[in-house]
């Protein structure tokens, strides 16, 4: 039996062990938080397909698709997308090029997980933080999508809080792994 993971000592003799759920109450929230939101950034897809298949089906049968379809795909693919960010970097499931570090020990690779986190955490901080004016501009000049009409600052809300929920999960999975290489 694996011991469970300790934010505060190095108790991981694997690095996939870091994938799991935490055990700390912080990391718990996180994790359970990113999952709820990416099953909700699932359900988006399941409907932004729906739409694709009435629209689909629209054009087949009335010779006429679904009036603003593409604007409802790329709004739907958007917020899906931003949804499964925070989740996928908590299970270290980015995509990582290590024929380099195959070879490293642990404390090494943890090292260079951590420099990564730290950088992605900055990158996904700065998208939140400059989303927040986005939204605020897209508001104040009431700008709409062309055939719908619908206001383009109602879906920066959840891919705000999806990046700003990524950069949480950044900076802890950096504290986490920053941790891990210090022993």
């Amino acid at each position: 039996m694996r011991k469970p993971y300790n934010l505060m000592s190095s108790s991981i003799t694997n690095i996939d062990e870091l994938t799991k759920r935490p055990n700390d109450k912080f990391g718990r929230f996180l994790f359970d938080t990113s999952y709820v939101l990416a099953i909700l950034g699932g359900l988006t897809l399941v409907l932004v397909i729906l739409i694709n298949f009435v629209s689909i089906l629209s054009r087949i049968i009335f010779l006429n698709p679904l009036v603003g379809d593409f604007e409802l795909v790329e709004i739907g693919s958007a917020i899906a997308i931003a949804s499964f960010l925070p989740l996928c970097h908590l299970k270290k499931g980015n995509v990582i090029v290590d024929f380099i570090t195959s070879k490293l020990n642990l404390q090494k690779i943890a090292f260079l997980d951590c420099i990564s986190s730290f950088a992605y955490a900055v990158v996904a901080f700065f998208f939140t933080w400059r989303m927040i004016f986005g939204a605020n501009d897209m508001f104040n000049y009431q700008e709409e999508t062309m055939l719908l009409q619908f206001p383009i600052w109602i879906p920066f809300l959840p891919v705000t809080f999806s990046f700003g929920l990524l950069s949480l999960c950044c900076f802890y999975t950096f504290y986490r792994e920053l941790v891990l290489a210090r022993d």
